[in-house]
């Protein structure tokens, strides 16, 4: 994993946490880690998962029970519908894509990081993610 700095910029090689404390982890800092994922590692790109992943990640030994991601967790505690989800996504990708075209909107997005990341349109306290959606001609 990489090695955590402090406020100063020193490497810490450990860190005091007391009987009871709780720890959070950033599932989203997790999978998006550039010393793990390379330089790329921000970039939506499901190809990524088509070649051999790079060999930090397999060194870093993520425990994710899918892929390397932490995204459902990972150990005893992992998510034990995860099979299912990824299989109700592709059927309903499938169903959607066949039939809409999907594109982003003009307004310019932001992302929030407080406990659970979500996007936001510029300028609005309010999540949201818009985005434009128009029938394919399927009457062929």
């Amino acid at each position: 994993m990489t090695p955590v700095k402090g406020i100063d910029g020193r490497e810490m090689h450990s860190i005091l946490i007391p009987k009871g404390t709780t720890i959070f982890m950033s599932i989203l800092n997790a999978n998006r880690d550039p010393a793990l994922w390379g330089p790329d590692a921000h970039e939506w790109k499901p190809e990524r998962w088509l070649s051999p992943l790079p060999q930090a990640l397999n060194e870093a030994r993520m425990p994710g029970i899918y892929s390397n991601l932490m995204t459902f967790l990972g150990g005893g505690r992992a998510c034990i519908g995860f099979k299912f989800s990824q299989l109700e996504m592709k059927a309903v990708l499938s169903v959607l894509l066949s039939q809409f075209r999907f594109s982003p909107s003009e307004k310019e997005i932001k992302w929030s990081f407080a406990g659970i990341s979500t996007p936001l349109v510029k300028d609005s306290p309010v999540p949201q993610l818009p985005v434009k959606v128009e029938l394919i001609n399927t009457s062929d």
